[in-house]
């Protein structure tokens, strides 16, 4: 229990200042948001998203997550399999918190529009595609899961560039890319969307839990014999 405290609090200490950063300019987008509304909102309308650029951000740090603390935490004396357990306790304890404040945020922009009629600007979340007055338990729900995918896809794309090096890493980006080309071709996305359509908010929070835990699994199974030093 003492190392994984030590992991968080280390951890926490690591990105406090990028988090910071972050959310003041969220918030500051925000303010300048409503600040462009009261004063231009009779001549233009605007949606607004407090989720997905979290989620963009989440996926960002996670890219670089294994460069930035494999090699500091192996020194400590942590072996590669409590690495991954302390890694995986703090983005849980990370995707609970961010999506606790994107529900506050959100709950606290709409309440806001509501007390001030302001109809000018959209906010646009994920849940709205299954409800759309969803509650905060929804949106905490589905924002925990989506920004667990994000922290473990990234952590995948962090672990492929670290094994493989650079031209093993682009060669994954480029077979990424390939996939939404593929779906096109072969006309693959008309069902996917159709089974999302009419899919529920609890399976879509299933399915996104199940993939992360099989994502993470697959990037701890690959850690075992893992170099201290990136290809």
């Amino acid at each position: 229990m003492s190392t994984v405290k030590g992991s968080f609090y280390v951890l926490f200490q690591s990105y406090k200042k990028h988090n910071i950063i972050f959310w003041s300019i969220l918030f500051s987008i925000i303010l300048l948001s409503f600040f462009l509304d009261a004063f231009f909102g009779q001549y233009v309308s605007f949606a607004m998203t407090i989720s997905i650029p979290v989620y963009i951000f989440y996926s960002s740090m996670a890219a670089k997550f294994l460069t930035k603390t494999l090699p500091y935490f192996l020194k400590l004396g942590l072996s590669r399999q409590q690495y991954m357990l302390n890694i995986g306790l703090f983005f849980i304890s990370w995707s609970l918190m961010g999506a606790f404040v994107i529900a506050c945020v959100h709950q606290i922009v709409v309440y806001v529009s509501s007390l001030y009629s302001i109809k000018d600007i959209i906010i646009i979340h994920p849940t709205l595609f299954f409800d759309v007055s969803p509650s905060f338990l929804q949106m905490m729900a589905l924002d925990t899961v989506l920004l667990l995918f994000c922290l473990s896809s990234g952590l995948l794309l962090n672990v492929v560039f670290y094994r493989l090096g650079i031209v093993g890493g682009y060669s994954f980006l480029g077979l990424l890319a390939l996939i939404p080309i593929v779906m096109i071709i072969f006309d693959w996305y008309s069902p996917l969307f159709n089974f999302l359509s009419k899919s529920s908010a609890a399976v879509l929070i299933g399915g996104l839990l199940i993939w992360s835990i099989i994502l993470y699994l697959t990037i701890t199974a690959s850690m075992r014999k893992v170099s201290v030093n990136p290809a």
